[in-house]
């Protein structure tokens, strides 16, 4: 892998970033710095002469414009109430739908036991084209549950198809394509 140098504009603030992969990195996690913003770069993806790389800047998003082209970047979601919640590769932050809630993935609850930013699942592509999902806590008060096991402060549990994760009086199943 060679280094590459691409544009991207940020999908919380919309500012363009210059970023650098100076140590041949797979992705490059980072975090903006007008906004704050998690946001992964996958240079694996990403070809020389593929030009400039965008992010979508919508919320919810989930693909990465890359010269051009439109890499699909779903492939596994959250299941509540009959409604699926699409989880893009790179981190996402999960919590309860909410006017000032700045999570990525904001479920449709009225759980006051949920946070607004209750965990995050990072989503990891391999190089075998599978993935790899872990979920931790994020700015949550409340107890999250794996499966009826606690997650811990600190904690970082792989997720499987089917898992069941409980969150206040809210259940949601995590699911791979």
């Amino acid at each position: 892998m060679t280094t590459l140098t691409v544009n991207i504009k940020c999908p919380g603030c919309g500012v363009i970033l210059r970023v650098t992969n100076s140590k041949n990195e797979a992705e490059k996690r980072f975090s903006c710095p007008n906004c704050g913003k998690h946001i992964v770069i996958p240079f694996y993806k990403i070809k020389p002469e593929d030009g400039e790389t965008q992010l979508d800047g919508q919320p919810g998003a989930q693909a990465t414009q890359m010269g051009g082209q439109n890499v699909d970047q779903k492939s596994c979601y959250l299941l509540y109430n009959g409604r699926k919640y699409e989880l893009a590769i790179g981190q996402n932050c999960v919590g309860r739908r909410a006017m000032t809630s700045s999570a990525d993935v904001q479920i449709d609850t009225d759980d006051r036991f949920f946070s607004r930013e209750h965990m995050l699942i990072n989503v990891r592509r391999l190089p075998d084209g599978g993935i790899k999902v872990d979920v931790s806590n994020y700015k949550n008060k409340n107890a999250t549950y794996v499966n009826n096991n606690l997650l811990e402060q600190g904690d970082a549990i792989v997720l499987h198809d089917g898992d069941k994760i409980l969150v206040g009086a809210s259940t949601l199943t995590f699911h791979t394509k």
